[in-house]
């Protein structure tokens, strides 16, 4: 009785042994089917400084300088591969390869005497059936599905977009300005002296806030936060604490402002609308924590 029953465990033991080892190889055979039938995607990368430096161009993320911009770079890119690849799905019910181009736009704050300034870089939409656009100061993408799978998206790394942005969350208020082109350095240069002199240099804590008011009323609201964030001292020259602060601008708020791009694009991929639309920073408080990227303390 005893070996009868031993017999019949060894039998259901020797059945789900081999119909465990049944499904692996269908598994199996199921993956390697479907790699032969996924479709290469196709992804192009080209990094562009709009003041035609060398520094910040090219066609690969890992020929960058180690710098901020790069490990958005590197993020941005790889978060918007592997949407791309959960799309495609690799089942081969796509008519050709998938198609993919991103664009990394650096725009500087100011820029200086012989620079080579290219234009604006914009996006062209793709003009296809089912075509779907995201427009915003940070990200423009445009996708469609048909007759292939071709995606473009422009990341614009503007370092006046960073004091834009920042000076909006501070609380000034400003009209939406597209695009937010570099400022001529003689330009970035009137606006340091009249800082100096209505606010840096004036005799009294109330002439201060008075000269405070009525610079308010010349100056771009990002200038003006950037000015009001520097080290206040005119020790060494202003433009120079200024340029200072706009480093450690975008170095404390690199990490959030990826996130915001981030967020963004994970939006647009799990959305049905054919069109997304954001003008400010403010536009995105319901979809985006603000203190993430919100630069409090420079010093």
């Amino acid at each position: 009785m005893i070996m009868r029953l031993n017999l019949r465990i060894r039998s259901h033991k020797i059945a789900i042994i081999l119909m465990v080892s049944l499904l692996i190889n269908v598994l199996a055979i199921k993956s390697t089917y479907s790699q032969q039938n996924c479709q290469n995607v196709q992804t192009s990368i080209q990094i562009i400084d709009e003041t035609g430096g060398r520094q910040f161009s090219g066609t690969s993320v890992d020929s960058l300088p180690d710098s901020p911009f790069k490990n958005y770079a590197t993020t941005i890119s790889q978060h918007v591969r592997a949407k791309i690849d959960g799309m495609a799905q690799c089942h081969g019910d796509l008519k050709s390869s998938p198609e993919v181009k991103l664009f990394f736009v650096y725009r500087r704050l100011v820029t200086y005497t012989g620079a080579l300034i290219e234009g604006p870089f914009n996006l062209e939409r793709t003009q296809s059936n089912g075509t779907r656009y995201l427009d915003s100061p940070w990200v423009k993408l445009t996708f469609s599905r048909s007759p292939k799978l071709v995606v473009r998206a422009v990341f614009l790394w503007s370092e006046r977009q960073f004091l834009l942005d920042q000076a909006l969350m501070s609380g000034i208020r400003a009209s939406p300005t597209n695009p937010l082109v570099p400022i001529d350095e003689p330009i970035f240069e009137q606006f340091v002296k009249d800082y100096i002199d209505s606010v840096l240099r004036v005799p009294s804590p109330e002439a201060r806030l008075a000269g405070q008011a009525s610079i308010s009323k010349r100056l771009p609201p990002e200038i003006l936060w950037l000015f009001r964030h520097a080290w206040q001292s005119t020790r060494r020259p202003f433009s120079r604490q200024a340029k200072s602060a706009l480093v450690s601008v975008l170095e404390r708020g690199a990490s959030g402002y990826t996130e915001l791009t981030k967020t963004l694009v994970d939006q647009f991929f799990t959305s049905a609308k054919t069109e997304i639309r954001y003008e400010s920073v403010l536009d995105l408080k319901d979809l985006f924590t603000l203190d993430q990227y919100r630069v409090k303390n420079l010093y």
